[in-house]
């Protein structure tokens, strides 16, 4: 009897992580089902920038985002990284949301004049991801452009 028992626990055991094998691999397929997080244009175009001309990675899956207008960019971009063409990237100076937290708000000085330090945007409604990204893009082409002004 006591056999029989543990044959069965072992069947059943064995049939539960099979149905587990095969219902988890069927998970990923649904979230790429998910619709595209859209943002503004703005946001978007400032994405393709970075990565474009600045070697930009971001963080985040910005694969979610609806490129919109700017998707044939994208794609061409995209492309030319596939034939070979990687944009170069410095990922010393890959800014971060943390790093944009860390600037003073307010006004700054700047040898004799006093400077207003303007806020990032902030879209009234807009899903989590845009704000993130855009807070994430935002650091990462400020701190692009202070370095060049700095060599």
């Amino acid at each position: 009897m006591r056999r029989r028992l543990i044959a069965l626990c072992t069947a059943l055991l064995f049939v539960a992580s099979f149905a587990l094998a095969i219902a988890l691999p069927a998970q990923p397929a649904a979230a790429q089902d998910m619709e595209p997080v859209v943002c503004d244009s703005t946001l978007v175009l400032l994405l393709y920038i970075a990565e474009n001309d600045h070697g930009f990675q971001s963080m985040y899956d910005v694969s979610t985002l609806d490129k919109g207008q700017y998707a044939p960019w994208f794609e061409a971009m995209m492309a030319m990284m596939d034939e070979g063409m990687e944009a170069t990237a410095d990922p010393m100076m890959e800014a971060t949301a943390e790093m944009m937290e860390e600037e003073p708000m307010g006004e700054e000085s700047m040898g004799d004049e006093m400077m207003t330090v303007l806020v990032p945007a902030n879209v009234a409604g807009e899903p989590e991801l845009c704000t993130q990204v855009r807070a994430e893009v935002e650091a990462f082409l400020v701190s692009k452009l202070s370095e060049s002004l700095m060599q």
